[in-house]
């Protein structure tokens, strides 16, 4: 009884909260073009170790993107002493194109570390911050550096998509990073962007400079969430682009998936507890008085409506289950409409409130990754609604077990670094 009502609570907030997402959405803004001359120059930091596989691809898609950029841009590649053949492919490169430059890594190993590094070395006022295995669309940059006409705005982040994903696992974070184009969305229209994606970021280099750049690895292991917390408290707006898109590696097994996101949502734990002070401080506005305190609840509500489905799923299956045993067992053959009404009768949900609730949420839960795949502007096919419908029953519970054992490794204070 207690978990129907924890169940109904759940889904309350859930609703409501998608339903302020929903609203925030539709109030997206419009950005104004720039004028011809008014582009400023960018330079593009890509930190790199072992990228052997990917950081040609990654170079192609930066060279194309900078033929097509209306101002000046450069590349500054920073290598953390890589052990495969990466060094030497982006040596090649550099001895083609002259705005290429690459730099050893200096000081303290690390990712932060070698975006710091770049940042220092960066010619233009504008330093972007792209991942080695990420490849930004040629007009990502174009539509980007509108949004810095704002003088308030520190940083821009962009939409993200996955690269060809070609298995389940890949599937899912598609899914995924669809749904997290329509909350970026949706959050920019509240201004309370919170996190700066790292296949492609713009940042201004005097506010990262101001604040001392990104954080490094032992303090957190999510540099670009952090960093937006000390942006804001600057003073700086973050903002999501409309129309720059990027596409990006993901995690190809469930393995590499567990330690990815024991990093991520560690980071998360970490990142929210360092600037707790600014939950609910109204300076902030709706970052600090809706999105900062509801997305952490908003986690654990999914959380319970997540187990509520498992709980009742199995539950139903295992009476019924028993049912056939003791059926069989005592020489009978069961009546296949008496089954079907005993099921029916089972009730899967204690009150026909239930049930409502749960159609709402999933409701909602098809509307924003419609939105999702309409921002993104990518197709909608076949093998995606299959995985879309498989979501809240496999990947979300998955999702669920990763931020369970983020907790407990972040409380046993289990050592994680960036690699």
């Amino acid at each position: 009884m207690y978990f129907d009502f924890i169940f109904l609570f759940s889904s309350f907030v859930v609703i409501f909260c998608s339903s302020v997402y929903l609203l925030a959405y539709q109030e997206r803004r419009e950005t104004e073009k720039l004028s011809a001359g008014n582009y400023p120059g960018v330079s593009i930091v890509v930190p790199m170790w072992n990228e052997g596989k990917t950081i040609a691809a990654t170079l192609d898609s930066l060279i194309q993107m900078q033929k097509e950029y209306n101002g000046l841009m450069e590349i500054i590649v920073i290598d953390d002493f890589s052990t495969d053949n990466s060094y030497s492919i982006v040596e090649e490169y550099t001895r083609k194109f002259d705005f290429i430059r690459l730099f050893l890594k200096d000081g303290e190993r690390g990712k932060s570390e070698s975006l710091n590094q770049g940042f220092r070395v960066a010619k233009y006022e504008l330093v972007g911050c792209v991942d080695a295995d990420s490849y930004p669309e040629p007009s990502a940059l174009n539509h980007v550096v509108k949004e810095f006409q704002d003088p308030k705005v520190g940083a821009v982040t962009t939409k993200l998509v996955v690269n060809n994903p070609k298995n389940w696992v890949e599937w899912f974070q598609h899914i995924e990073y669809i749904y997290s184009n329509f909350i970026l969305m949706a959050i920019d229209s509240l201004d309370a962007v919170f996190i700066t994606r790292g296949p492609l970021s713009i940042y201004r280099k005097d506010v990262m400079m101001q604040i001392g750049g990104f954080l490094p690895a032992h303090k957190t292991p999510t540099e670009d969430m952090e960093i937006t917390f000390r942006i804001r408290k600057a003073g700086y707006k973050i903002r999501g682009s409309r129309d720059a898109k990027v596409y990006t590696s993901v995690m190809t097994s469930w393995k590499n998936l567990f330690w990815q996101r024991m990093r991520w949502n560690r980071g998360t734990l970490i990142n929210f507890w360092m600037h707790r002070d600014m939950m609910l401080d109204s300076r902030y506005g709706m970052f600090s008085i809706f999105v900062f305190p509801t997305s952490t609840l908003m986690i654990a509500m999914i959380g319970v409506i997540v187990l509520y489905m498992l709980f009742k799923t199995l539950s139903v299956l295992w009476n019924h289950i028993m049912v056939l045993y003791w059926t069989l067992s005592y020489g009978q053959i069961p009546d296949p409409g008496r089954v079907f009404d005993a099921f029916m009768k089972g009730a899967y949900f204690t009150t026909p409130y239930h049930l409502l609730l749960m159609l709402a949420v999933f409701l909602i839960f098809f509307l924003v990754n419609g939105f999702g795949f309409f921002e993104s502007k990518e197709r909608f096919k076949l093998k995606y609604f299959i995985t879309l419908l498989a979501t809240p029953f496999i990947y979300n519970p998955v999702l669920l077990f990763f931020w369970v054992s983020a907790f407990i490794l972040q409380t046993t204070k289990y050592s994680l670094r960036w690699r």
